[in-house]
């Protein structure tokens, strides 16, 4: 694949019924899926297979399609289901997602076949509202009603609490395994901290309303979020230089992920 294709940002827009991408520097907006969405939520890429993954709530659904948007597939389609974030592990062939309706976490082949409940949050009263894989210690990592970060086995055992907070974590959770760092959206701000959820850190903390999905570029030292549903923008890893980069044309954006 072509290092134009590579290089960009792709985000699901559920007020618009969209998916769209731009370059990392917010120029050269593209639709992409423009039918046959109601609510798409998370977004996971598979860059090598040119595949994008994305959940679908209102629809009940996983779909994928190229990176261009054609060849568009239903993976998972049943009533009772409420996809929230989406996560590949494309090595293992899986794909992890929290699911609203069951509450609980679950995953399949990357075709959709072979789910499998990994977590019942539904016990203890609790949504996975992100996920976010750590393929190399075998860990996943998700917030759970929006105020704790747990974590555990990629096959679903050794639950642990990492973080408790008095923010509201608004969905979406990323890793930065090299580094060992966690980092997050919560209430008006972006935080971070050890993966084993130690030395929490306020990144970003003004001119925030509320911090939605949030993807990292580790090569190049960024990260990227939704702000209050409206707008995209970024920032240095450690939160300085603040940027807006798309601030028009967008209705409700919701899931981002960046291809390398």
């Amino acid at each position: 694949m072509d290092e134009v294709v590579r290089a960009k940002l792709y985000w699901t827009d559920r007020g618009s019924h969209k998916i769209q991408r731009a370059n990392l520097d917010g120029s050269k907006v593209q639709d992409l899926i423009t039918t046959g969405l109601d609510y798409p939520f998370g977004i996971a890429l598979d860059v090598p297979a040119g595949k994008m993954y994305w959940t679908d709530k209102i629809g009940h659904k996983i779909q994928r399609a190229n990176l261009d948007g054609t060849e568009v597939e239903d993976l998972i389609h049943t009533r009772f289901f409420e996809p929230d974030s989406i996560a590949l592990d494309v090595t293992a062939g899986k794909m992890y997602w929290g699911d609203d309706y069951q509450e609980n976490i679950q995953r399949s082949n990357l075709d959709g076949s072979e789910v499998e409940v990994l977590i019942d949050l539904g016990r203890n009263l609790r949504i996975a509202y992100g996920i976010a894989l750590d393929v190399i210690a075998g860990k996943m990592y998700w917030i759970a009603d929006a105020k704790y970060i747990q974590r555990a086995n990629l096959d679903g055992t050794a639950v642990e609490d990492l973080v408790t907070t008095k923010y509201s974590m608004n969905a979406s959770i990323a890793l930065d395994v090299t580094a060992g760092k966690m980092y997050w959206t919560a209430g008006d701000r972006i935080q971070r901290a050890n993966l084993d959820g130690t030395a929490v850190d306020d990144l970003v903390t003004t001119g925030l309303s509320g911090p939605e999905g949030i993807a990292l570029d580790v090569t190049a030292g960024k990260m990227y979020w939704i702000d209050d549903s409206r707008y995209i923008q970024k920032a240095n890893l450690d939160g300085t230089a603040v940027e807006d980069l798309i601030i028009t044309g967008l209705s409700k954006p919701e899931g981002i992920a960046i291809a390398y």
